[in-house]
């Protein structure tokens, strides 16, 4: 069995583009953002899960708070690089 044909959306997006003289570029999965909401085991030793990846201060402290909210009893921080803005166990 070969590749997995492209979705009909995506071949009438390429094909939307050509006409215009275009190139449809592929999507990149992003893989650093400035910060980071983080899940850690009890002992805060090591993470669990990494909740988000936000660029803009605002929206990750309200993913921050919303995550607090939705999981009650975790250590969750709030990250920007290696400094902590937040820690849920403050």
């Amino acid at each position: 069995m070969g590749p997995r044909p492209w979705p009909v959306c995506v071949v009438w997006h390429r094909r939307r583009l050509a006409a215009h003289g275009k190139k449809a570029n592929r999507t990149t999965l992003r893989t650093h953002f400035t910060f980071r909401v983080d899940t850690w085991t009890p002992d805060g030793e090591s993470i669990v899960e990494h909740v988000a990846g936000v660029e803009d201060h605002e929206v990750a402290l309200a993913t921050f708070l919303a995550a607090c909210q939705r999981w009650p009893g975790t250590s969750i921080t709030l990250r920007r690089g290696t400094r902590v803005i937040d820690d849920s166990r403050r």
